[in-house]
């Protein structure tokens, strides 16, 4: 049962949700304490099942932190698994890979599940991030409490990745990466490329972005460029795949399975399927 107020489960419940979490990335509590930005007295008091020493404000902090990534239901469409495959591949080779997807097609959602595994490293990327920001967001992903200089930085995030069983970094929104960012990322790679696999995940002009600038002999980014083995583009969901999702979710209408099989968006699909269910008091 959630308590309406704050929609939090059961206490008990979001202990367990921080166990299974950090089992399943292979980390310890403390670990957990970096990456969550709670205290390790918080989380003791968690454990220990002291309820009134935490706060639903705190509690509910973490349960988003643990559940930030879980999709309901979850759908492993042909883009899907080729997302795996491809992570697989990055972590087996020490390969630089790129993902392109538009909007909508269920990029985040693949390559956040993935990255539940232990030695995965899921970082976004925004444009309000300098590139100091970005590998402090990184070292916090890999539970390390650091920040110096950019130069420091990357040389802890490189000599944690390099000693650790098939690493993988993800970045993803890559396609708003700045030239600094570039730069700092090709220092990276070089770093790291015998032990760790890199993916580059973006919109559809993340590629042609790339590709422009070199042929402008913009500093850097013609070696970048060549330092990513492979390209992968998603193709969209299948009819058949958008028939499968929509029984998923109790759609079975033919009149309404007829309309929605054309659309090829996971996230356009999984809009109307919560619109549906909005409008018949389903949720």
């Amino acid at each position: 049962m959630k308590n309406q107020r704050t929609n939090l489960p059961e206490k008990t419940e979001i202990k367990k949700a921080v166990n299974d979490y950090c089992k399943e990335k292979g980390i310890s509590k403390s670990d957990f304490a970096v990456k969550s930005e709670v205290s390790p007295a918080t989380l003791s008091s968690l454990e220990k099942e002291k309820w009134f020493d935490l706060s639903d404000a705190m509690l509910l902090h973490i349960w988003n932190f643990v559940r930030q990534n879980d999709v309901d239901q979850l759908y492993q469409s042909n883009d899907f698994i080729s997302v795996f495959n491809m992570c697989d591949k990055a972590r087996k080779h020490c390969f630089m890979l790129g993902l392109v997807a538009d909007t909508g097609m269920g990029k985040t959602t693949a390559l956040t599940t993935y990255a539940k595994q232990r030695n995965v490293f899921y970082v976004r990327y925004s444009k309000s991030m300098n590139t100091n920001q970005f590998f402090a967001n990184l070292l916090r992903e890999m539970a390390i409490p650091f920040y110096g200089t950019l130069n420091e930085m990357i040389s802890r995030v490189s000599d944690y990745l390099n000693r650790l069983d098939t690493p993988l970094v993800i970045i993803d929104e890559s396609g708003k990466l700045t030239h600094s960012m570039i730069l700092a990322l090709h220092e990276l790679r070089d770093n790291t490329k015998s032990n760790c696999g890199i993916v580059l995940a973006g919109m559809p002009y993340f590629k042609a972005n790339m590709q422009k600038m070199a042929t402008k002999e913009k500093e850097g980014y013609a070696e970048f460029l060549r330092r990513i083995n492979i390209w992968h583009q998603f193709t969209g969901l299948q009819q058949s795949e958008v028939v499968e999702i929509c029984k998923l979710h109790g759609i079975t209408d033919k009149e309404r399975l007829r309309k929605l099989k054309y659309v090829r968006r996971f996230g356009d699909l999984m809009n109307e399927i919560y619109l549906e269910k909005a409008l018949n008091g389903e949720l």
